[in-house]
Order: structure tokens, then sequence, then C-alpha cells
């Protein structure tokens, strides 16, 4: 057989494999509806890993199924992503069918496990709370949206989750503050819950907390003035050895602004720590809190945190 007729054989075996391997479109019309009926079995059974599977590869014939069809996978594939702990997915999910389907019998549900997933994922009360803020925004939304739902109890029991979690974060944040000697952080974290969360935190703790670092802030903005200071003389320093002049005392004059700013902010932190203490002495009484707090304000410092005794 010649070089020639055996390339045509091969050319001709090569099209003949390649037209058998070749679907139909009933064929794959036919595949797509049995990996849908094979996605919805596997689903209402609970196996989800096995629903998503076959959903997954329905989802690759969408061409093949009915508008009602296309609906009804996208819902289940969500749900089964949920069921099977993938929240990540879940939530692309639930957020594509919600944006595709906003009149969907099940919309409502739709927006129940979405926010339930954004709540999943959330990290813990240390990291940021990206999510936990994301699931209140999108449980607000669905509170106006669908007023009268039956649904509405569990959205606003994982509203209330949500903020707890939130107010949690916010406390350890200004604990961490307040151990490392950033009072006028703290102070602002610690006003930031009496303002947000009032029916959600201990209010004699936080208020207590509070006025404790009001009273602390002249001694932090101490600190941030001989911080400034200390730069105003790296740069007269610099000026003596023939700087920048006009740059140099451009900044001189920027670090002494700096330095009024923190002098004003000890002052204000002051008055308001007065104007709590008689706050706290109407509500809570002289407890111990408030004799602490006494001392402090008279000696302008506290013991040393387990922090500085470390160091």
């Amino acid at each position: 057989m010649g070089v020639r007729k055996e390339f045509l054989l091969l050319c001709g075996l090569a099209i003949f494999l390649a037209s058998c391997g070749k679907k139909t479109e009933a064929q794959k019309a036919k595949e797509a509806q049995e990996y849908y009926a094979k996605g919805v079995k596997l689903y209402h059974q609970g196996d989800y890993g096995g629903a998503i599977e076959y959903l997954r590869k329905a989802e690759g014939g969408m061409a093949y199924l009915s508008p009602d069809q296309i609906r009804d996978l996208k819902f289940k594939l969500a749900l089964s992503l949920y069921k099977d702990e993938k929240y990540e997915d879940a939530i692309l999910e639930f957020e594509d069918y919600i944006t595709y389907y906003p009149t969907a019998p099940n919309i409502e549900l739709a927006y129940l496990y979405l926010i339930n997933s954004y709540l999943k994922i959330s990290p813990d009360p240390w990291r940021d709370q990206h999510y936990t803020h994301k699931a209140i925004e999108v449980a607000q939304k669905f509170l106006q949206m669908f007023p009268d739902s039956k649904y509405r109890p569990q959205i606003e029991e994982l509203i209330d989750k949500a903020k707890r979690k939130l107010v949690k974060h916010h406390y350890l944040i200004a604990k961490f503050y307040e151990e490392y000697g950033y009072y006028y952080p703290a102070a602002v974290r610690f006003e930031y819950l009496l303002l947000t969360y009032p029916n959600l935190i201990n209010t004699q703790d936080v208020y207590f907390h509070y006025i404790k670092n009001l009273l602390l802030v002249p001694q932090y903005a101490r600190q941030k003035e001989e911080y400034w200071k200390e730069k105003i003389g790296e740069l007269k320093e610099e000026l003596s050895k023939g700087g920048d002049k006009k740059y140099i005392q451009k900044r001189i004059e920027f670090y002494r602004s700096q330095m009024e700013r923190w002098k004003k902010i000890a002052q204000t932190s002051l008055q308001k720590a007065e104007e709590n203490l008689k706050i706290y002495k109407e509500r809570f009484g002289e407890d111990k809190y408030y004799k602490l707090l006494l001392k402090i304000k008279k000696e302008g410092k506290e013991e040393q945190s387990w922090i500085e005794k470390l160091l």
C-alpha cells in the first residue's frame, strides 16, 4: 500500500471516529434532562454532594431545559451547596438566583439562606466583620421588601445574632487598645458601643471603661505630643545642616498643629469624663468602679496593666 493511500485511509478513519463521537442535539437534550432529573432526585434524598454533581452537569446543558427547570435547578443547587456546607459557593448561587428571579415563589427563602450563609462564613469576633455587616445589610433590605413575611421572626433573630457578634468584636478591640495604653482609640470604641448598641451591651461595664479611658487620654496625648516634639527636633537639626528651609518650616508648622490637636483632645476628653462620671453616679451609684474612676481622676493614671507588668 502506498504512502498516499495509507494517509487517505487514516484521514477517513479519523473523520469516521469524530463523527461517531459527536452528539446530536437530541442526545444532548436527553442527557441534560437525565442529569437534571438525577440531580433533583438526589436533592430530595438528602444526598447534597451528589445533587451538586448532577445539577452542575445539567447546568452545562441549560439550553435544553425549560425556564421553570432552570429556575428550579438554580435554587436546588444553591440550597444543596448550603446543606453541603459549601457556604462561599452557596452565596454566589443565591445572589445570582435573587438577581435573576426576584419574583420567584421561594425568593424569601433564598434571602433567608443567603443571610445565613453570610453568617456561616463570618469569622470570629477578633477578625474583620465584613460578612457580618453584609448579613445585616441584606436582612434589613429583606424586611423592607417583605414586611409581612412569615420568615420575619427568623430574619430578626439573625439580625440580633449578627449585631451581638459586632458588639463582641468592638468590645474586644476596645479592650485590646485599653490594655496596650491606646486610651483615645479605646474611648472612641467604647463610646461607639454606647451610642450604637445600647440594648445589647452591659451598660455599666462599658460606661466604666469609657470613662476610665477618657480620664487616661491626657496620658496618651502626652506621648503623642512627645512624638511630634521629637520630630520637630529632628527637623531643626536638619535645618541647621542646610536643609530646605521652606519645606522644613512647613513640616514644623504641621507637627506643631498636631501637638495642639492632642492638647485639645486631652481637654475635651477630661470634660467628657466629668460629664459622664455624674451620669454614672446617678445610674449606678458610688460603687467600687465609681470609686476606682475617682482614684484614676485624682492620680491621672491607673495601676500597671498586666501588659506593662510583663514588659
